[in-house]
C-alpha cells in the first residue's frame, strides 16, 4: 500500500470518529436529518451530508464502509456499495486500507 493511500484510510478514520461524537449529540428521529462530514480521504475536504440515523446507523453496522460526497470515492482503496442522492457508501478494499478502518473502528 502507497503512503497516499495510508493517509486516505487514515483521514476517512478520523473523520467517522468525528461522525460518531456528532451523531451522539443528535436527538434519534427515523425522518430528521443530521449533518455529518464527508467521510472521503481528501485531506482538504469541508463537504457536509445530510443523514438519517437509520442511514447513519447503517453505514456504522461495518467497519469497512463510509459516507461520502458523490464524486469523493477512491477507486483505489475503495468500491461504492451503495448510492443515496445525498451521498454514496464506500467500502474499504481487503488490505491495509480495511485494516486501518477495522483498527480505527469507534465502535467494539
Amino acid at each position: 500500500m502507497s503512503e497516499r493511500q495510508e493517509r486516505i484510510a487514515r483521514n476517512e478514520a478520523t473523520s467517522r470518529e468525528i461522525n460518531e461524537n456528532i451523531e451522539e449529540g443528535q436527538p434519534r428521529s427515523e425522518q430528521a436529518y443530521f449533518r455529518i462530514v464527508c467521510e472521503c480521504g481528501q485531506r482538504d475536504c469541508s463537504r457536509l451530508i445530510a443523514i438519517s440515523t437509520p442511514e447513519y446507523e447503517a453505514v456504522r453496522s461495518e467497519p469497512t464502509h463510509f459516507a461520502v460526497v458523490k464524486g469523493h470515492e477512491e477507486p483505489e482503496v475503495e468500491s461504492v456499495v451503495m448510492e443515496a442522492h445525498r451521498f454514496f457508501v464506500v467500502r474499504k478494499r481487503e488490505g491495509v486500507a480495511a485494516d486501518i478502518a477495522e483498527e480505527e473502528d469507534p465502535r467494539p
